[in-house]
């Protein structure tokens, strides 16, 4: 559950008295990070609690992005004041801060598990999915394998929905997997999914490429350049995978006497023609792009970008 609420709102509720002591403590992860942890006053001071945390938090599956989490860790009342009455944690992206307990509750998954998914929005907090939001999407290439666009489109995900479709939202569902990455890698084998949509629960596939996304992130989109040449013929066909959903771009460069001119295809279907083509892959894992000769001749190129 990822807390949306303004920087302001959550400050009235958390009175600077309210966390006495904490740090920053090392992950002993091969990063050399350190997260800083802040306790309520309700515990007593024990650096062996904040420091439990942070090797937990170390042993994740992670990247740089740890440096920039908050751990706020306090009693179950105090969560539920912040983060509503059913909350056993929460995470504000704006702040990037997760609040929980540090108990485990009465018939509830543990403390360390429920925080494992809150890690999973921070993730997601931390990473890019243009043209959409990650934090709701999920990342770049788990979002594209699940259709996280298609099935929104379809009606059949809901991204950021936190009310009467927060089990069929998206952000919640990379959450939950990446829960699911971290438990099958600490070898659990009995893992439960019970707030998401089971459409969602993921594949080995799934799990590999959320993996990636976490290590080694998407970050921008992918530059090319196509080239050809007319003497004869009216059309020349480029074979284009598109294995990421995302923002589609080409522009051709042609002789300044002859015109041509772009069409990308799906099939034999026609997306879009001109002599520049912006489009928007959403579950499209191939498409054709053609050059068009309508007068002239002579060599072209296109530029290309892809997610």
């Amino acid at each position: 559950m990822k807390r949306l609420l303004l920087v302001a709102a959550v400050a009235l509720a958390l009175p600077a008295s309210a966390f006495a002591w904490g740090g920053s403590y090392p992950t002993g992860d091969s990063l050399g990070s350190f997260v800083q942890i802040q306790v309520s006053d309700s515990y007593p001071v024990d650096q062996a609690l904040p420091q439990d945390w942070a090797t937990y938090l170390g042993s994740l599956v992670h990247g740089p992005e740890i440096a920039r989490l908050t751990l706020y860790l306090m009693p179950q009342p105090s969560v539920a004041s912040i983060c509503g009455s059913q909350a056993l944690a929460c995470y504000d992206p704006n702040r990037e801060v997760i609040y929980v307990s540090p108990e485990d509750q009465l018939d509830a998954p543990p403390a360390k598990e429920i925080v494992t998914h809150e890690y999973g929005h921070h993730i997601a907090n931390n990473r890019d999915d243009a043209p959409w939001t990650a934090l709701d999407y999920g990342t770049k290439r788990w979002s594209s394998y699940e259709e996280i666009c298609t099935k929104a489109a379809a009606g059949s995900a809901s991204p950021g929905d936190e009310g009467t479709h927060y089990f069929q939202n998206s952000g919640e569902a990379f959450a939950e997997s990446y829960r699911v990455l971290n438990l099958m890698k600490q070898g659990q084998t009995d893992i439960g999914w019970d707030i998401i949509d089971p459409s969602f629960y993921p594949d080995a596939t799934a799990l590999t490429l959320l993996e990636q996304d976490v290590t080694t992130p998407w970050t921008a989109p992918a530059f090319s350049k196509l080239h050809g040449s007319f003497g004869t013929g009216t059309v020349r066909a480029f074979r284009l995978k598109t294995q990421l959903d995302g923002t589609f771009n080409a522009h051709l460069v042609a002789p300044t006497k002859a015109k041509m001119r772009l069409a990308l295809y799906d099939g034999s279907t026609l997306l879009s023609r001109g002599g520049t083509i912006r489009y928007q892959i959403c579950g499209r894992r191939a498409l054709t792009l053609k050059v068009e000769r309508l007068s002239g001749a002579g060599a072209f190129s296109v530029d290309v970008s892809k997610p």
